[in-house]
């Protein structure tokens, strides 16, 4: 429940910042596609389903995320994060730290990478790219995160 509300958070943050860009909310609808996804049954493999979903939500604009303070990269960043809080809740479903325990580490580090970009709050910092600033290894944690919980979930569940 933790990673859904870090991802809530940030989202709310985003909102909060785009009402006064003039969006037309075209990119709530895949906000919302993406937050409503089924678990499977937890009998059934999580690498399989979530392996593409995970692909499709890390996949970006090249370069997306030069600039880690931006609306684009905060908005690909929540995206990110509100798959891998879907995914939370399948493993969950399916076991939790007992039956994914490689999983669950890296939902925690990616967890832990949204809550530090929210807090250290990146969006709309005209320094978050620069020297010194966490705002980028908070960025490419969450940005790597998908990858890795891939990889993660095959390793669990002993898929090559």
């Amino acid at each position: 429940m933790r990673r859904t509300t870090a991802a809530t958070v940030l989202l709310a943050a985003l909102l909060a910042a785009g009402c006064s860009n003039g969006d037309d909310g075209g990119g709530d609808e895949k906000v919302e596609a993406t937050s409503s996804a089924s678990a499977p049954s937890a009998s059934g493999k999580l690498a399989g389903v979530w392996g593409p979903k995970l692909s499709e939500a890390t996949d970006g604009k090249d370069a997306v995320c030069n600039e880690v303070g931006d609306q684009a990269c905060a908005e690909h960043l929540t995206d990110i994060a509100l798959v891998v809080g879907d995914l939370e809740l399948a493993v969950n479903e399916a076991g939790g730290s007992s039956s994914y325990p490689r999983t669950v580490a890296e939902l925690e580090k990616v967890d832990a990478a949204v809550d530090a970009y929210s807090d250290h709050e990146c969006l709309n910092d005209e320094n978050a790219g620069i020297k010194g600033s966490p705002c980028p290894d908070d960025a490419q944690t969450i940005l790597t995160g998908g990858q890795t919980l891939v990889l993660a979930l095959q390793a669990d569940e002993g898929v090559s």
